[in-house]
């Protein structure tokens, strides 16, 4: 038993050695100096500390066939794994080499890094190979056999010789349970001792794009997006495009000829914030059900400019910022976020606002990993991404992370700081995490803190967001900053108060504040969030053509007002008429059935998946 442990700690080591001393040199050294980085220590240390996550938990996943075969062995002594260790460490070494290699070498042309798409080229290797020469091609073929041999003897030499004894003197009992716990550290290894299971975002930490790249494991990432099916583009061809261009026509306009003008200027500083979870529901003043929780939004509403018919886009956070700063439709099936190599081409508010001279920044102050929350930030635009890890442990007191009223303030010092030192105009997307199960919150107004009333934890933590964020308006008011802010409050997603393909889920607060807007007022015009982009846009003067999804509803061209909200496998789409609620997996409307929104609502679905398809 000693040496089957010594052989499997070793390949683990191998495996990980070979990832940290090969596989990153290699890709660094062929793509040095790529879109003019200029790599320091500094950037190379943070290259290899975000990535060893992701390279130890590629490592545990190639130690998963290792380790079942030596639980056969552990079974039955008899049975000799010597063999298929060879074979596997063979298989492995040719592999890992393999994409390693093309990793490295198709990063250039490719700009992502290797995953799923790699394999929609083996069906045509004549034109994969057309941009290379027949000497580029020779060099990387001797490449990869010396370092698959190499690789076949980290792997192999330290064990050579063992030979795997058909009498085991440990005890079943003692064989079972060692098995189960080097199982359970693999599967710990795999999906990390976070919240959130490791994803490629684990490894995105930076605004240049090529280091996240480089600290991302390629075995790791083709593991990921294998695992991650994109759906079938043409499962909502409900009509021919013919058909579908006439339903769509002027649902979607492109930007206005003029608007209506909110502003005191056309260059505020623009602070967006998306509140988790925050549905209408908990707002009196929006028409919410649920009483004594948003109180002090339901205060500063009457000094804002309220959209109080807005839909928001979907039911997940991951859908749901990108519905808001990319003006991006939600999908019921899938999430695009999920897919690098579409997100970078989606549009994104700060991307749009840096080429009008925007700093701009993101926070969420917990792991901003997850789901590949970081690598959207940053290909959305956002030049710096502020974390729970730019904060000391000792704030990290809730399970998600840094709590609001700390992230508040440190937003507010943030802003007084730009103002100090006059860094205008500035962007930045701030989305809170306390309204978000499992409601972890330093705050007790609507529950004892042992309350085992489930509707009284969570109505107590939307209640504290509510409190924060009212705080820091009013401190905010108080000062300088003010004067030139425009401040986009929207939530991510509704909550699940009521079910979500409920008529009502949907709706979420929507206004605009700060010292730059001229006078409040309320908008009853139907709307979604993914409008946020256009509207911000269209009163700064900048076009919003980019955002295919994203309606400028204060412009001359916002004629046919209608909200649409996707959940899982289905949409709701609303308009004057009323409301329809569609199950795609039933194909029967859930409620309000009406021909004609019913068609809409598909229309818009095969518009969106064909829209994906492209990006």
């Amino acid at each position: 038993m000693k040496k089957d442990l010594f052989v499997l700690a070793w390949l683990f080591c191998a495996f990980s050695i070979f990832f940290l001393v090969v596989q990153k040199p290699i890709f660094i050294g062929f793509n040095w100096g790529f879109d003019g980085t200029a790599m320091t220590t500094a950037d190379l240390r943070d290259i290899y500390v975000h990535g060893l996550a992701l390279d130890l938990a590629t490592s545990a996943y190639l130690l998963v066939i290792p380790l079942i075969l030596f639980g056969i062995h552990w079974w039955k002594p008899r049975f000799s794994p010597r063999r298929w260790l060879l074979g596997y460490c063979g298989v492995m070494a040719v592999a890992l080499t393999l994409g390693t290699l093309a990793d490295a070498s198709l990063y250039e042309f490719w700009e992502f890094k290797l995953d799923r798409m790699a394999f929609f080229y083996i069906d045509d290797p004549k034109n994969a190979f057309a941009s290379v020469s027949t000497t580029y091609i020779v060099t990387h073929a001797l490449a990869w056999l010396l370092l698959s041999l190499f690789l076949f003897a980290l792997m192999v030499y330290p064990w050579r010789r063992v030979r795997f004894d058909s009498k085991i003197t440990w005890h079943p009992a003692l064989r079972g349970l060692m098995f189960l716990l080097i199982a359970g550290a693999c599967f710990a290894t795999i999906r990390g001792i976070r919240i959130w299971p490791n994803t490629p975002g684990r490894a995105f930490y930076s605004k240049t794009t090529y280091y996240n790249h480089a600290a991302l494991n390629p075995i790791y990432n083709l593991f990921y997006t294998l695992t991650k099916r994109e759906d079938d583009y043409r499962q909502f061809d409900f009509f021919d495009e013919e058909e579908r261009a006439q339903i769509m026509e002027g649902l979607f306009p492109t930007s206005a000829d003029s608007t209506e003008n909110l502003l005191t200027t056309q260059r505020p500083d623009v602070l967006v914030i998306v509140l988790e979870g925050f549905g209408s529901c908990f707002i009196e003043g929006l028409g919410g059900d649920v009483t004594q929780v948003g109180v002090n939004i339901t205060r500063l509403l009457p000094s804002t400019v309220c959209f109080d018919s807005c839909y928001c886009g979907s039911f997940r956070t991951d859908r749901g910022i990108v519905c808001a700063v990319s003006g991006y439709l939600g999908q019921p099936t899938t999430s695009i976020m999920r897919y690098a190599h579409k997100i970078k081409n989606l549009p994104g508010l700060p991307k749009t606002l840096k080429q009008y001279g925007y700093e701009t920044q993101a926070l969420y102050s917990g792991d901003i990993a997850f789901f590949n929350m970081s690598e959207y930030l940053l290909t959305a635009g956002h030049d710096r991404l502020v974390s729970q890890d730019d904060f000391p442990a000792s704030q990290r007191t809730t399970k998600w992370g840094v709590p609001d009223h700390i992230a508040f303030q440190w937003l507010f010092d943030d802003i007084q700081a730009k103002q100090a030192q006059q860094r205008h105009p500035w962007y930045t997307t701030y989305l809170t995490i306390s309204s978000h199960n499992p409601f972890d919150v330093p705050y007790h107004r609507l529950s004892s803190g042992t309350d085992i009333d489930d509707d009284n934890v969570k109505f107590n933590a939307f209640a504290y967001t509510d409190s924060c964020y009212a705080d820091f308006i009013d401190r905010l008011r108080e000062t300088p900053a003010w004067d030139n802010l425009l401040i986009v409050t929207v939530a991510d997603h509704g909550f699940n108060w009521r079910p979500m393909n409920s008529p009502k889920f949907p709706f979420v607060p929507f206004f605009l504040t700060g010292g730059a807007v001229k006078e409040p007022r309320r908008i009853h015009t139907l709307m979604s969030q993914t409008d946020l982009p256009a509207i911000v846009l269209g009163q700064l003067g900048i076009p919003h053509d980019d955002f295919t999804f994203s309606r400028d509803v204060l412009g001359n061209t916002y004629r046919k007002p209608f909200g649409f909200n996707t959940f899982n496998n289905g949409f709701n789409y609303r308009d004057s008429t009323g409301c329809t609620v569609y199950d795609n997996v039933a194909k029967a409307p859930v409620s309000g059935a009406d021909a004609r929104r019913e068609a809409i609502g598909k229309a818009i679905l095969q518009t969106l998946y064909h829209d994906m398809s492209e990006r």
